[in-house]
């Protein structure tokens, strides 16, 4: 069963998003923030995927993204943004910073499971 990392600050995303990806046959592991998801990384099993919001306190997902490629184990662990910043111009910031993909919210929940399953189509298996 695919692992995915889901990193947002709003309980509400986190339960909505979660039960959808649990419907999909996905293991999911959430963090409230940045340093929570880093923090994971460090002590858990490789995730297959990590969806994180944009904006979030203390630690953004642009700096959570910077400092996952920062770390061997985890550079090429495919990251998509799930966030509320839409702007053309945030999109190819958060592609060039190593993003796989970026979805916007608000979000139909069976879009992301099906964006996730091409995600993990894509990518090539975790060492585990």
């Amino acid at each position: 069963m695919p692992r995915i990392l889901l990193v947002d600050d709003d309980a509400d995303i986190r339960f909505v998003t979660r039960l959808a990806l649990k419907r999909g046959g996905y293991q999911v592991t959430v963090a409230e923030g940045g340093d929570a998801a880093l923090e994971l990384l460090d002590d858990a099993l490789p995730f297959d995927l990590i969806i994180c919001d944009r904006m979030m306190p203390q630690k953004s997902g642009l700096e959570t993204l910077q400092e996952l490629r920062k770390r061997p184990a985890h550079a090429h662990t495919p990251f998509m943004f799930l966030t509320a910043k839409a702007l053309q111009n945030e999109r190819e910031e958060g592609i060039s910073m190593g993003a796989c993909r970026y979805l916007t919210k608000p979000f139909e929940p069976r879009e992301l499971v099906e964006e996730v399953a091409r995600v993990l189509a894509e990518s090539p298996a975790l060492p585990r």
